[in-house]
């Protein structure tokens, strides 16, 4: 059996909500030799997905009701094959229709920020293919968790 070591967490600047950890493998990396600009939005993706699952406690891929409207990155660091790198996201508005996360991502090796990202989602209905509100539920869980995680002092 080999064991896998993550390594120590890495530290964000700030408390976040969720936290996951991810891999670089041979296949995120480019002609440069550097992990390739398009996975970090796929890392952003899996810890928006993941958070919205494990927060709301959805078991099932159709209870998804949210598509991503915009998304913003400032790629500060080059993450390398093999490396570990904790990702972390937060929600930092809530709108109508729409709520923002914010996302941050560190090396694990030595701790050096590698993303600094956002995004926006709109609740969606997947059946009449229309922006919908934000549900009640929804909007309790981002403002408690924008209440516990503030993304501005």
């Amino acid at each position: 059996m080999i064991d896998v070591v993550l390594g120590r967490p890495a530290t964000p600047s700030r408390p976040f909500a969720y936290r996951m950890v991810v891999q670089a493998n041979l296949r995120d990396t480019d002609a440069l030799g550097h992990v390739n600009n398009v996975v970090y939005l796929s890392w952003c993706e899996l810890a928006r997905t993941r958070y919205v699952v494990e927060r709301r406690r959805f078991t099932d891929v159709a209870q998804i009701d949210f598509i991503l409207a915009s998304a913003h990155m400032d790629w500060r660091s080059p993450v390398f094959v093999l490396e570990w790198v904790d990702v972390w996201c937060t929600p930092a508005r809530i709108g109508g229709k729409s709520w923002e996360l914010v996302y941050e991502a560190r090396a694990r090796s030595d701790g050096r920020l590698v993303l600094e990202a956002s995004s926006v989602q709109v609740q969606f209905d997947y059946g009449t293919r229309r922006p919908i509100p934000v549900s009640a539920d929804l909007r309790r869980l981002l403002e408690e968790d924008m209440a516990a995680f503030p993304v501005h002092g």
